[in-house]
This record gives structure tokens, C-alpha cells and sequence, in this order.
């Protein structure tokens, strides 16, 4: 079996849950927006993980609140859907028969139900520790480069074998720690020049930013308290607009379900968060109307 899955926490965890429960060979990823449009096709050999379905695979495991209205559409297939706080914790759940075997790793499906759920304390934020901390040196947009796929799949091993601390003294893992870490207030300073606070909603503007220092995404939401929705703006491929939208992890006020606006606009993702991408020749009339549903 293959795993397609994309390259963050939640990823890793589920493939590591996977590898125990199934021969896994190879592990790929895909964008959403990609699978969506049906461009990542698959067979009876592939797991889709934390991704949206694709016909003809041979398991579907995912979370996102956006997926739950295609259900109908989708029928009869193997693997699990449900509304959890990680795509990781619905594969957990699934195998049921198998959990003595994932006992060792309860606290790491812990933690990573917290990231992907943004279920995160201020010092979470502002000094992440262990299956925190290894879970920005994942997600791309922590900013630390496109080689995250030969990373990825040594982790989804490296993880059985040694404990959380021992993990980020690894060189592979420390560098990206202490990338992070250096880059920190740099990254911070760009948070400050190109945010800003419309009513109760945080925008940043990184469309024509090259090489962006990288940084914890959680960190905006210390900069803007007053804020209780983030959307950032950053130039996609071939002309398109990505809009990453976020309920604030402190001021927990918005009321707007983010996966099903995103839905509107051709992406999905969360009750809390969530992502479309915009073609240019609309992308700033939809933006506004975005942000107008958010303001409301």
C-alpha cells in the first residue's frame, strides 16, 4: 500500500499509525486543490489520508468539516470519515483492534490533535516544545523550504525508534529547530508591516514577498488580540491568489464556519480554518466578499 497524505503533524502521525497497520511502501503527498480537481489519481493500492477523497482509491481516512456535505455523493468506501480534531485520530479510531500497538505513541496523537485542532496555549506559541516543536519543522507553512518529503518519510520511522527529546537533537531536526528559533523576530517584524486589523479581522498581505523568514503562523494571533480571524494573502501558481483563513486560537469569537465559506470558493478545510485558491481574474472580488462574511 501507498499513503497519500500532505506533509505536516497530522500527516506523519497518521503514517505512522498506518505503517503499523498496513505494508506501506511508499508515502506521497498531494495539495487539497490538486485532489479536488482530480489530478493525483490512485488506485486500490493507495491510503488517502487528511486529503479529500479520490475514486478508486483503497482507503479514505479524513476530518475536514468541508468533506462532511460530499459524503452523500461519495457512497460506499473503505476507511473513515468523522469530524475530529485530527485526520490521525479517525485512523486511530478505526483500528480499533489494533491500539495495543499505538500505545506507544498516545501521546504523540495527543499532540498532534492539538495542533491540527489549534487547541494551543500562548506558550505554545511563543515557546513550542516537543511534538509542538517538531510539528512547525513539518508544516509548510512554518516557511523552511520545499525539501520536506525526504524528512518527512525518515520521520514517520525515526519517530518508532527514539524519544521526543532525543528526536530534536537529531541534526536533521535541529537545524530546523534552530531556524525557527533565529528567524524568529525577523519573522515577527514582517508579521507587523504587512498585517493589519480590519473590525475583528486580521490581514496579512504577503503577495510579492520573496524568501520570507521562517516563522510559527500561530504568532499573528499575539500581535492582533483584538482580532478573532486571520486571513493571509500569498501569491499561488500561475497567477492565482491562496487565501489561508484562521479562527484567532485566544479571542475564540468568530462564529463563521471557515471550511464551508471556503467550500464557496472551490477549497475547504475546518470549522476553524481552511484555504481556496482564487483565479486572478476574480481573485480581488471574491477577497472582499470573503472578507465581508467574515466581518458580518
Amino acid at each position: 500500500m501507498r499513503i497519500l497524505t500532505r506533509g505536516d503533524l497530522d500527516g506523519m502521525t497518521s503514517s505512522v499509525l498506518l505503517s503499523i497497520t498496513e505494508k506501506v511502501t511508499d508515502i506521497r503527498f498531494a495539495h487539497p486543490k490538486d485532489v479536488q480537481d482530480g489530478k493525483i489519481p490512485c488506485t486500490a493500492d493507495d491510503i488517502v489520508v487528511n486529503l479529500p477523497y479520490v475514486p478508486g482509491c483503497g482507503y479514505w481516512f479524513d476530518h475536514h468539516v468541508s468533506e462532511e456535505q460530499k459524503l452523500e455523493n461519495i457512497g460506499k468506501f473503505k476507511g473513515a470519515f468523522a469530524v475530529a480534531p485530527s485526520a490521525a485520530r479517525v485512523v486511530y479510531d478505526f483500528y480499533a483492534n489494533r491500539q495495543k500497538d499505538f500505545a506507544p505513541y498516545l501521546r504523540l496523537l495527543e499532540e498532534t490533535d492539538r495542533l491540527d485542532s489549534a487547541t494551543l496555549t500562548p506558550d505554545d506559541v511563543t515557546d513550542p516544545k516537543e511534538w509542538i516543536l517538531l510539528g512547525l519543522t513539518l508544516d509548510p507553512r512554518t516557511g523552511l523550504g520545499p525539501d520536506f518529503q525526504k524528512y518527512f518519510r525518515w520521520l514517520v520511522e525515526y519517530v518508532k525508534e527514539v524519544p521526543i527529546a532525543k528526536i530534536l537533537q537529531h541534526p536533521e531536526v535541529k537545524k530546523r529547530v534552530d531556524r525557527v528559533g533565529r528567524e524568529r523576530e525577523e519573522f515577527l517584524q514582517v508579521l507587523k508591516v504587512h498585517s493589519r486589523l480590519e473590525g475583528g479581522v486580521i490581514l496579512t498581505d504577503f503577495r510579492g514577498q520573496k524568501n520570507l523568514p521562517a516563522g510559527n503562523r500561530f504568532l499573528i494571533y499575539t500581535l492582533h488580540p483584538k482580532g478573532n480571524v486571520e486571513v493571509r494573502i500569498i501569491d499561488g501558481h500561475q497567477g492565482k491568489t491562496v487565501l489561508a483563513v484562521g479562527h484567532s486560537i485566544f479571542n475564540r469569537t468568530c462564529k463563521v464556519n471557515i471550511g464551508d465559506l471556503m467550500n464557496k470558493y472551490g477549497g475547504g478545510g475546518h470549522q476553524g480554518a481552511g484555504t481556496c485558491q482564487l483565479l486572478p481574474g476574480d481573485a480581488e472580488k471574491k477577497t472582499a466578499e470573503i472578507l465581508a462574511a467574515l466581518k458580518a
